[in-house]
């Protein structure tokens, strides 16, 4: 049997990367173990350098997401190189309440997802090569994943989205969801219950955003009284819970499993040839916060916060049949294995709604004090257009509590 050639790599393999307790021989074993793409163009090929980047760009809930830049001895030019990511979680404290073992869920319950649910339910997602656990009395965990950044993009909390996409997102929801109900439940059922209330966590941040938001956002007089109105409600733990963990069975909701997080960061759009994002999904990412739920958990937090209140309103027109549509197709036409109508999933939508709507008030001051400007006014303007979506969010709010949600904020309000 003839041996395996051996590479020599000219960098320090023993060196860690970026400060973390995995090595560059970490990296590079599992490329020329896991990666068939690299195998196939590079596996010969002795390492020179690795360059690694946090593409994280502050905005990274609970890990540092590493692109990692090889070019090799015999690289003709800069392009001649790969790249990949890994995926670090680390214990974020914005919140005092929160515990280290909430983390560790996180990333344990993501490496879950690639290893067992997503050969399941066909989303699209990057390619993992490796998964380690994070221990709380062991060391780091990680996931090596394919580098997507040559084939999609996301879009920014500030740019709108159009109907073409919303239905995009909608199909592969319904794939997803037809998946998961023909699966043994026994692989996921009872398993991700903790994420159902990890919305809960976010509510103590909420009270001190609003305030500067209402000061500079130019229709104070517009947006308070809805704000003042429902603040009760919005930081209201028990529907929070309710909303997450019960109210989709009370509508005699079959769950399915949920992203918990899908918004613009989270959503990679597949790039044409002048890299400008297109109506087609290249991948959903960061399946940290899987949890089983409502159909509609997903398509709600999307909505909210990845469309302006004109595109929304238009998809919430739509939505519903659509996704009736959707997954009737995946049950080959079949509607009678259909496990829900109309009626229902507007219901669980709302509830849903409500979880989402009145947060993104914090959204726009965040994600522009992360951001760079040249020209004061184009900030100006990016802050404009979250306060139009804040305020059609408030607005639509209002109309569902006054009308057919006034018994839930009859009994969460005060």
């Amino acid at each position: 049997m003839e041996k395996a050639a051996v590479i020599s790599d000219i960098i320090d393999v023993s060196k860690s990367i970026d400060g973390h307790s995995f090595t560059f021989e970490w990296l590079l074993e599992s490329l020329r173990s896991n990666d068939t793409v690299y195998q196939k163009k590079h596996g010969c090929r002795s390492v020179k350098a690795v360059t690694v980047k946090d593409i994280s760009g502050g905005k990274g809930f609970a890990s540092n997401v590493l692109r990692c830049v090889l070019t090799f001895v015999d690289s003709v030019n800069d392009s001649d190189s790969y790249s990949t990511i890994l995926k670090i979680p680390f214990f974020n404290t914005f919140n005092k309440n929160q515990k280290i073992d909430k983390f560790i869920d996180l990333h344990n319950f993501e490496c879950d997802f690639y290893e067992i649910l997503a050969p399941i339910v066909e989303a699209p997602t990057p390619k993992v090569y490796k998964t380690v656990r994070w221990f709380p009395d062991g060391g780091e965990g990680c996931i090596h994943m394919e580098d997507l950044s040559a084939k999609g993009k996301t879009i920014s909390y500030f740019e709108n989205l159009n109907l073409s996409q919303v239905k995009c997102v909608i199909q592969h929801l319904a794939k997803i969801h037809k998946r998961i109900l023909c699966a043994d439940p026994n692989l996921w059922t009872g398993k991700y219950l903790k994420n159902q209330e990890s919305f809960v966590d976010f509510l103590d941040m909420f009270d001190p955003i609003i305030e500067p938001f209402l000061k500079k956002c130019k229709i104070e007089e517009q947006l308070r009284p809805l704000v003042e109105k429902y603040h009760s409600f919005s930081v209201n733990k028990e529907y929070c819970i309710y909303a997450f963990t019960q109210s989709y069975k009370d509508l005699n909701i079959q769950p399915v499993l949920v992203h918990g997080d899908l918004h613009f960061n989270n959503t990679l759009w597949v790039t044409d040839k002048n890299g400008d994002a297109t109506n087609e999904i290249c991948a959903f990412v960061d399946w940290q916060t899987i949890q089983e739920g409502s159909p509609m958990t997903d398509l709600a937090r999307f909505l909210v916060n990845c469309c302006d209140g004109v595109v929304r309103r238009q998809a919430e027109e739509i939505a519903f049949e659509f996704y009736l549509e959707c997954l009737t197709k995946e049950f080959g036409g079949d509607s009678s294995k259909v496990p829900y109508n109309t009626e229902q999933l507007k219901k669980a939508y709302n509830y849903a709604f409500l979880t989402q709507c009145f947060f993104i008030i914090g959204i726009p001051d965040f994600f522009l004090g992360i951001m760079k400007f040249d020209d004061e006014r184009l900030k100006d303007a990016y802050f404009d257009y979250g306060v139009q979506k804040t305020l059609h969010a408030y607005q639509d709010a209002d109309k569902l509590l006054k009308g057919e949600m006034k018994h839930v904020f009859e009994k969460y309000g005060n």
